[in-house]
């Protein structure tokens, strides 16, 4: 409470000076729909094309690290297994309370595995959203830390992309795209993508990636349809964890039961989808997707040498389609947002210690509507109401779940003038048990879904010359789901501890953002999070949660040195936390670290080229440990030339 009443009080203190704030955008993560930033009492940030060029970064995890309240947690230094985390959760946990979306579409998987960050090619995202906080009401399940959509590149007028890249680590790439208005009515784009390296040039820790993907769209009179295609295919070496020991000996080194592992996937999408204008009032928008993933995965654990890989299968369809309506009025215009969300997913993982299948089913209906009560201050309420069901079939647990969940949501959103605001939300979330969590709990135990309730209090203006946005939030929580490795363990189970639901938990702290135009070729920014989670109670009531880092700080620096070449830099700072697990605060911590990239760009005319330089000091850190002693030591300095032709 003494938070939100500081930063309540540096608003008002503010507002005599500001002129205007970041600039306003039209987004579609705040209502899943076009709208102006300034409506939305959600913060979200937007990261732009021309700002991903200018980093050099071939990774979304790249481009996400330090952004925000975003914590990385990278294990083998390719982003393809990294866990990104929003508003205080472990690397265990970030998978299931970040929802992540490429043009909406929900990439989180019905299972722990991490979210594939490499299914999405850099040189086709438009730009990315940052939703910052729960978004329980239009997003649903595991919409509870924040939301991260990923826009693609819009199929329109005539282009062509050729790029090549190699750098240290044996790294090479290929990429390549093409788009086409083959009509007024048709257009086509193409891209694909090839990358290999070794990553950190440890053994067994080599990626060979595959990309193609092609998008159709239509338009006539009155709207729009569009059809996707994409094949992705990684291989993937995976080196393991070391011991500190081992890293102090050679971080670089793989052990012995570790050098046959590894994780091969085929992923097919297909993707439709429609916008039709029914009156001047009313649009129907409707996405239909279908994703297939075929995984063959070789894990071992230490003195347990796995030698026939487990196979896992999932195909998942979903169904989106909502109703979206807007009617002028006196004060402003009336939205409604009105959708129902539908879920079908096949899992099946074919394990020789704990072989599962879970049919899983998913229902929701939502509604939003967005009330202008003056010219300058509007409402937003909305509800989401929830049901799923599981057949689960395992060695621990058998049978048919059935269970539900419901959220409100209540914003007030007040203009200052230009393009500052002041906003207050208050947003409830959910998220329920994957599957391999419902089938390894303590025996006679059952998880409850996980349920919220977030409180956030932001605003966005100029002092002086430099645009500010700042936040306060508190995220309460019941029946936390995750990994307690001192929990009893299963009977058949084969690693200690068991999921669990926690009790009352809470997350909170504060985010500061900044930019500054210091001359016409020179732009400074930075942001700054602050996060306190923790045990509310239960036997670890007043500890922290491990795995969070309370602070987390990125510093940026864009210089344009002529009209062709510029160079950026980037500093993340992310602070000590404790090791995943140890939520009895009672191993040392993981010490914090600073990481330097920078980025060297030279266009003129039809061609540019790029040096991306990562780690530039040479750090020796890690990102991912926890508290049964595994550590994964990310890479030293790493360079990345690459060149392109672009029309």
């Amino acid at each position: 409470m003494r938070t939100f009443l500081s930063v309540s009080a540096l608003s008002l203190a503010l507002t005599p000076v500001l002129s205007h704030a970041f600039l306003e955008a039209t987004i579609v993560s705040g209502a899943r729909t076009e709208e102006s930033s300034l409506v939305t009492p959600a913060t979200v940030q937007v990261i732009d094309r021309e700002q991903i060029e200018q980093s050099g970064a071939q990774q979304v995890t790249d481009i996400l690290r330090g952004q925000g309240s975003i914590y990385v947690a990278d294990s083998f230094g390719d982003g393809s297994r990294a866990s990104v985390s929003m508003r205080g959760f472990s690397s265990d946990a970030a998978a299931s309370n970040t929802l992540v979306l490429i043009d909406g579409r929900r990439v989180n998987n019905t299972d722990i595995s991490p979210i594939d960050f490499n299914s999405i090619a850099v040189n086709d995202i438009e730009r990315i959203e940052i939703v910052q906080g729960s978004a329980g009401v239009l997003f649903g399940d595991q919409a509870v830390g924040g939301v991260i959509n990923i826009i693609t590149r819009s199929v329109e007028g005539s282009s062509a992309v050729l790029e090549a890249g190699a750098g240290t680590y044996s790294t090479s790439s290929l990429r390549a795209s093409i788009t086409e208005q083959l009509s007024d009515d048709w257009g086509l784009r193409f891209s694909a993508e090839q990358r290999q390296s070794d990553n950190y040039r440890r053994q067994n820790n080599d990626i060979d990636y595959s990309n193609l993907f092609a998008k159709a769209q239509h338009t006539y009179t009155g709207g729009s349809s569009f059809i996707e295609l994409q094949h992705i295919v990684e291989d993937l070496g995976t080196p393991g964890s070391l011991l500190a020991s081992e890293v102090a000996v050679d971080r670089r080194q793989t052990f012995v039961d570790f050098l046959d592992d590894f994780t091969d996937s085929t992923t097919t999408l297909v993707r439709a989808g429609n916008r039709h204008n029914i009156d001047a009032n009313w649009t129907l928008q409707t996405e239909l997707a279908a994703r297939d993933v075929e995984r063959d995965v070789q894990q071992s654990f230490r003195g347990l040498v796995v030698t026939s890989p487990d196979r896992l299968e999932r195909k998942q369809v979903d169904l989106t389609p909502r109703l979206v309506g807007r009617f002028p009025g006196a004060q402003g215009e009336y939205r409604v947002t009105a959708g129902v969300d539908i879920m079908n997913t096949e899992f099946s993982n074919d394990n020789a210690f704990a072989a599962s299948t879970d049919d899983q089913r998913m229902l929701s209906f939502y509604a939003q509507s967005v009330v202008p009560l003056q010219s300058d201050t509007s409402l937003t309420i909305g509800v989401r109401h929830a049901e799923v069901e599981d057949e689960v079939t395992s060695g621990v647990v058998n049978g048919t779940r059935e269970t539900d969940a419901t959220a409100v949501e209540l914003g007030l959103v007040r203009k200052l003038g230009g393009s500052s605001r002041v906003s207050l939300r208050v947003d409830q979330n959910f998220r329920f048990p994957k599957v391999d969590e419902l089938t390894y709990v303590s025996d006679g135990e059952t998880l409850e879904p996980q349920t919220g309730q977030s409180i956030e209090l932001g605003w966005q203006g100029r002092v002086l010359t430099a645009d500010m946005r700042v936040s306060a939030y508190r995220l309460d929580l019941e029946d936390e789901i995750a990994f307690d490795p001192t929990a009893p363990t299963p009977t058949g189970g084969f690693f200690a501890g068991s999921n669990v639901n926690f009790g009352e938990t809470r997350h909170q702290g504060v985010i500061l953002e900044f930019a500054q135009q210091l001359a016409t070729d020179i732009t400074l920014s930075a942001n700054y999070s602050y996060t306190e989670a923790t045990f509310e109670n239960g036997a670890d009531a007043g500890n922290s949660i491990s795995g969070v880092p309370e602070n987390i700080a990125r510093l940026g620096f864009n210089h344009r040195l002529s009209e062709a070449l510029s160079y950026q830099l980037d500093a993340v700072y992310t602070g000590s936390r404790y090791l995943d697990g140890d939520n009895a605060n009672a191993q040392a911590k993981l010490s914090g670290h600073t990481v330097i990239d920078m980025n060297l760009r030279y266009e003129r005319k039809d061609w540019y080229a790029g040096l991306r330089i990562s780690n530039l000091t040479d750090r020796l850190y890690v990102e991912n440990a926890n508290a049964f002693g595994s550590l994964f030591p990310m890479p030293e300095r790493r360079l990345l030339l690459t060149a392109g032709w672009k029309l």
